[in-house]
């Protein structure tokens, strides 16, 4: 189980990064929509939370876009930053499938 948790807040910083660099490329004024890389079914998938469900992608779209404001120009505070939103972000996808389990 915690090498599945280790996978996949390590999927969700590979999403995080990517998000920021198609962002970045975006305001350049580059057209860099094709190179998301789409983790977020995997990611969701893994958590076991419903793929089917907008809302759910709705959410996970959400939290990354949170990414935007990382800097991770700092080498020194890059993996900290992305580490914390990371485990933030997995937090609230096992609060939302709680809650789910509930209904």
């Amino acid at each position: 189980m915690a090498h599945d948790i280790n996978l996949i807040i390590s999927l969700i910083k590979d999403d995080l990064t990517n998000n920021k660099l198609v962002s970045g490329l975006s305001n350049l004024g580059l057209s860099a929509g094709d190179y998301h890389l789409q983790l977020s079914e995997t990611i969701l998938t893994m958590i076991g939370l419903d793929t089917e469900d907008d809302s759910i992608h709705d959410l996970y779209f959400q939290l990354t876009q949170q990414s935007k404001s990382l800097d991770l120009s700092n080498i020194s505070t890059r993996e900290q930053q992305l580490n914390t939103m990371a485990q933030s972000i997995y937090s609230e996808l096992l609060r939302r499938k709680a809650l789910n389990n509930q209904i």
